[in-house]
């Protein structure tokens, strides 16, 4: 290279002398003399040198292979360009990637490089090694002007690339509308799936372009989906693509319906359906009212499998509770959020706005029968014995789930005389089963509580949304009030539903006044309360922190260690020993162990705080901590670095300084040990905000 660098300011010194020369016979030597030229498009210099010399133009070079006329069409190079190809330059010669210089310059866009080699017989359907042609590079990078050119040279616009991707797939994946109006205008198959069965429909859902796949359906493209049964609707809301499933449904309106169902499907962003249909609620007051209405149906239906056992209590759980958190934000979100109660429909307005929520007064009807019959249950068992929460805390160790009891429906017209007589008939009860009321079998509550809970818990949702922040619904107060026995029993048996289900307790100071008395352990209600501050509220957040964790520390070494050692090896040792700190300090620049200035210092060291030793240690070594081992394991910059003290001449008010990364301490050279302590506690106090005189 060095070699060749001199050739060229050799040849260069002489052409500007106005001089003939003559190329290296060498063609490496040679190429690498004319690169920089064709580059600069100096296309005199470079017929002047290929007229005197015997140059193969078509050479390869390079560890891609390209020749010299890869390079002008890639850089924009036309004359040179011209000159190579009338000097015989092949213009479907191939790198070793496949591509042409046709490719390149229709990569890079240069037009008057296309024509020229389009005039030399360049071939505009030779594939590169992933099967894609100079058509796919204009498509991807929606270069139209060249396209409308490019496009009356090509045999088949459709042609594939190696993952069976036409043109118009790409334009349509990056948003390009004249790209793909130009290919649909020259024939190219507007459903072309590849080889998974895509579409280009599918291609501009997949990255949410809403012009391209309106241009699509405008032009009658199918809603298909792929060999894996994923539709373009399930990229957009993937994605969070609300404009785009708002074409989607302008051609397709049954696609509605589907998006409200989508929101039971555990497997969808609960944030990207969010953003999806406050996108659609946004468009109009009647859209807006259709989607609250339909959401209020589905968690309705949701609500009912819930309450029933012959549903799975974990999934009907979630999707319920999930529906209607999406359901309250977009409640929130509508035209006018409420700020006053004015138009809340369990006020007794009857406003549009409060008509969406009357699906759900199904569900909260059956709730409220629900409670009415276990607090018929609660009186039935108060008759034997007077202590409740005995009966109650014999079933506090079962599983919560419910899921291994019999299958029961809700209750049905003469279920509550069935449960709280004391007959024996076998018929079938309020739970679907055979159950009778006898001392040893489960009682309701047990199976019942959790899914109970969880429709409360939905419950207080729909009512605090449409109340402003920091009031409670007086409905949903009185709801409280009315099945307070019920409740009370519900948190006595089970006192983690507080932070399971029934937040309104930690949310209403007024409503958890009337339940501390009967939380017995309050020790434990104290842990639990830690637990949800400090754990579950940031449970997220701590699951990120250990992820990237662990990529550096795998959880296998992380269980050697106990708690304790663990913080010990991260964090080092929380008590400074002067002594040892002594024995592991070096001098510099002056200064040795047993100067004035030294002792002074150490003296001072013994006499301040430990906090200040604290801010001592951390102004020259960056940590607050001593690592396990003590000083002598002292990390700096580039590995083990002994704490340091340098000598700095004296001037009157200079403050010690450090250098961090090799844990020095610059200290000048006082002429008292007042005078150190002072100017060091000011360094240690105000050193942060980078004054060096005081």
């Amino acid at each position: 290279m060095e070699r060749a660098m001199e050739q060229l300011n050799r040849l260069t010194r002489s052409l500007r002398r106005a001089r003939t020369v003559e190329l290296p016979d060498d063609n490496e030597t040679a190429v690498y003399t004319l690169m920089p030229m064709v580059m600069a498009d100096q296309h005199r210099s470079v017929s002047e040198l290929l007229s005197n010399s015997r140059f193969d133009v078509n050479y390869a070079f390079g560890r891609v292979k390209r020749s010299l006329l890869h390079i002008a069409a890639n850089c924009g190079s036309v004359e040179c360009l011209v000159l190579l190809l009338k000097k015989g330059a092949n213009p479907n010669y191939q790198d070793i990637s496949g591509c042409t210089p046709l490719h390149l310059a229709a990569r890079n866009g240069q037009k008057k490089c296309m024509s020229k080699l389009l005039e030399y017989s360049a071939d505009v359907n030779i594939c590169n090694n992933e099967g894609l042609t100079a058509i796919h590079w204009l498509a991807v990078n929606g270069r139209t002007e060249l396209l409308h050119d490019l496009v009356q040279h090509v045999s088949d616009v459709d042609v594939e690339d190696a993952m069976g991707q036409t043109a118009l797939h790409v334009a349509c994946q990056n948003g390009h509308k004249t790209t793909v109006q130009c290919l649909l205008d020259s024939g190219a198959d507007i459903n072309r799936p590849n080889v998974s069965g895509a579409t280009p429909l599918y291609f501009a859902c997949s990255h949410g372009q809403r012009d391209t796949a309106q241009i699509l359906l405008l032009r009658g493209a199918k809603y298909l989906s792929d060999k894996n049964g994923v539709t373009p609707l399930d990229l957009c809301v993937q994605g969070g693509y609300g404009e785009t499933c708002e074409v989607l449904i302008q051609y397709h309106p049954r696609l509605f319906q589907t998006i409200i169902q989508m929101t039971q499907n555990e497997d969808l962003r609960e944030n990207m359906l969010r953003q999806v249909l406050e996108h659609l609620s946004q468009q109009s007051e009647s859209q807006y009212l259709k989607i609250l209405t339909s959401l209020a149906e589905v968690a309705t239906t949701n609500g009912h499998k819930l309450l029933s056992l012959s549903s799975n209590y974990d999934a009907q759980m979630k999707s319920l509770l999930r529906i209607v958190r999406i359901f309250c934000h977009v409640f929130r979100i509508g035209p006018s959020s409420p700020s006053n109660g004015i138009d809340l429909g369990y006020n007794g307005n009857k406003t549009p706005r409060s008509q969406v929520f009357k699906p759900l007064e199904l569900l909260w009807h059956s709730l409220d029968e629900w409670l009415v019959l276990i607090a018929t249950e609660l009186m039935k068992n108060k008759k034997d014995s007077t202590d409740i929460t005995s009966i109650l805390l014999k079933q506090k160790g079962q599983d919560q789930d419910g899921t291994s009891i019999p299958p029961f429906e809700p209750p049905g017209p003469g279920s509550y005389e069935n449960l709280s007589t004391g007959t024996g008939e076998s018929k079938p009860d309020a739970l679907g089963g055979k159950q009778e009321a006898s001392a040893d079998c489960q009682d309701v509550i047990s199976m019942t509580a959790n899914r109970l809970s969880a429709v409360i818990q939905a419950f207080y949702m729909c009512c605090s949304c449409q109340m402003p922040p920091g009031m409670t619904s007086p409905r949903f107060i009185e709801f409280v009030c009315k099945h307070d026995e019920v409740l009370k029993c519900f948190v006595n048996r089970n006192p983690k539903i507080i932070f399971d289900h029934f937040h309104f307790l930690l949310e209403c100071p007024e409503l958890m006044s009337r339940f501390m008395h009967i939380i017995k352990a309050q020790a434990e209600y104290v842990q639990l309360v830690t637990e949800l501050r400090m754990t579950r509220a940031i449970q997220p957040q701590i699951n990120a922190f250990l992820q990237g964790f662990h990529m550096f520390i795998p959880p296998s070494l992380i269980q050697l260690f106990d708690e304790y050692e663990l913080e010990l090896l991260l964090s080092g040792m929380p008590e400074i020993d002067v002594s040892d700190w002594i024995r592991n300090t070096e001098y510099t620049s002056g200064y040795e162990r047993e100067d004035p200035v030294i002792q002074w210092f150490w003296e001072v060291v013994e006499d301040i705080t430990p906090e200040e030793r604290v801010l001592l240690l951390q102004f020259v070594t960056g940590s607050s901590r001593v690592p396990h081992g003590g000083f002598a394991n002292i990390m700096g910059g580039s590995g083990l670095q002994n704490f340091t003290i340098a000598a700095v001449p004296y001037t009157p008010n200079l403050l010690p300084t450090s250098s961090t990364c090799i844990n020095m301490l610059k200290l000048p050279e006082y002429p008292s040990k007042e005078i150190l302590k002072d100017r060091l506690l000011v360094a240690l106090h105000c050193g942060s905000y980078g004054y060096t005189m005081a």
